[in-house]
């Protein structure tokens, strides 16, 4: 997992990446900053048992999940997702604008990378 990860982290050192508000979100959700440099910045995430989020948006970002997960994830078009995830699962997830849902008994916990934009002369 720790390879795959560091892949995808190079794959996309370029792609523009911008914190999501979390702010924005209810405040059921815990969330805190792990890591800050001029590369990424890493933050968990913990929603309670069916806890909700608010409509807000989310930069680009690589997602591990630190636990089993069941969700909704309604869009701003009005679609809903229904979502499931295995503990120690990586994912790569593209801007979107959208709420959440825990579905499940367990608080929802996951970290999330995002990578911010290399400046010239980086690699």
């Amino acid at each position: 997992m720790k390879s795959m990860l560091i892949s995808m982290l190079m794959a996309c050192s370029t792609a523009t990446a911008l914190a999501q508000d979390h702010s924005r979100a209810q405040s059921a959700v815990d969330t805190k900053l792990v890591v800050e440099n001029e590369f990424v910045q890493v933050v968990r995430i913990s929603t309670p048992p069916h806890g909700k989020t608010s409509m807000h948006d989310v930069s680009p970002r690589i997602v591990i999940w630190m636990a089993d997960a069941h969700f909704a994830d309604p869009y701003a078009d009005g679609t809903v997702r229904e979502e499931m995830r295995k503990a120690g699962s990586a994912e790569w997830v593209s801007a979107r604008r959208h709420a959440g849902e825990n579905m499940s008994d367990k608080p929802m916990d996951f970290i999330a990378v995002i990578v911010k934009r290399a400046q010239r002369g980086q690699h």
